[in-house]
């Protein structure tokens, strides 16, 4: 399996600085961590049963959309949305609703992981059909759990549920499934996922006589998937997402970063002014 991974910050060899880290904590937060070591879990996984006909695609942002795609997986059996969840305890996901369950009481969880990946995938089919592929039948959604204590009750949800027991067995249905498109086609979906090809410029014919104006031809960007009403597929729902303010834990650890910083201040200072005069604290 062919991987190709766009993760902020993450260097060639899957390696995260310490300047890197605190930059993506500010931005993305705790959880992104976490995440993203789940994807990776999941990925050594499909790697093991899928062939190199599959490609996947980590974290990347088709042009036209405004979010990362955590997983996207193409081969010869279809186009996959799929994202991966590191929780632990008790949910449950009825129809397009996404929970926890302690005793007998159901809670909403945010955010809701159906509903998000489903528009993901969503986002991804409309986006291939305005690339050329009419004829794509879809694209399906699918959420991977990568904690094996995380039990998921699953009663008709929307999209397909993953448990991180039935991993092994998903990925040996993914690469013994019904083939739909030729390596080519499937290699070719791809690299338009990630750079899709622009229109020729048209050249329009000038009338005889006039002056040659200056040719100027801009390419427009691809349009962003949007549902009925004009609802764009991916308004806030993809994960990672840039934070527009401080949580909680973070102006926390600012204000303690801070206090630490002037208690070494002051620190010093009496240091410097003991050297310097060291009369003022003899006793009398």
């Amino acid at each position: 399996m062919k991987i190709i991974d766009r993760t902020p910050f993450y260097k060639e060899k899957g390696e995260l600085s310490l300047i890197d880290r605190g930059k993506a904590f500010m931005q993305f937060g705790t959880s992104w961590f976490k995440e993203v070591e789940a994807q990776k879990s999941v990925i050594a996984v499909l790697g093991k049963a899928l062939d190199k006909n599959f490609t996947i695609l980590v974290n990347v942002i088709p042009p036209g959309l405004d979010a990362r795609i955590p997983l996207i997986l193409v081969g010869p059996t279809g186009v996959y949305v799929m994202s991966v969840t590191p929780l632990k305890g008790m949910f449950r996901a009825k129809g397009d609703q996404w929970g926890t369950i302690s005793g007998n009481t159901f809670r909403p969880a945010k955010p809701n992981l159906l509903t998000r990946t489903e528009r993901m995938a969503r986002a991804i089919h409309v986006f291939l059909q305005r690339q050329g592929y009419s004829d794509l039948n879809g694209v399906e959604a699918i959420l991977l759990s990568s904690d094996p204590t995380a039990n998921i009750d699953s009663m008709r949800p929307i999209i397909r549920v993953v448990m991180r027991d039935a991993l092994e067995r998903f990925a040996v249905s993914v690469a013994q499934g019904r083939i739909v498109m030729n390596p080519e086609s499937a290699y070719d979906i791809v690299n338009r996922l990630l750079n899709p090809p622009t229109p020729a410029p048209s050249n329009p014919v000038e009338p005889v006589g006039a002056e040659a104006a200056p040719a100027f031809t801009e390419t427009p960007a691809p349009p962003v998937p949007v549902a009925e009403g004009g609802t764009p597929l991916l308004s806030a729902v993809a994960s990672p997402r840039p934070r527009r303010g401080l949580t909680g834990k973070q102006m926390g650890l600012l204000i303690g970063m801070f206090v630490i910083w002037c208690i070494i201040v002051l620190v010093f200072a009496f240091i410097i002014v003991r050297n310097t005069n060291p009369q003022l604290f003899l006793l009398k």
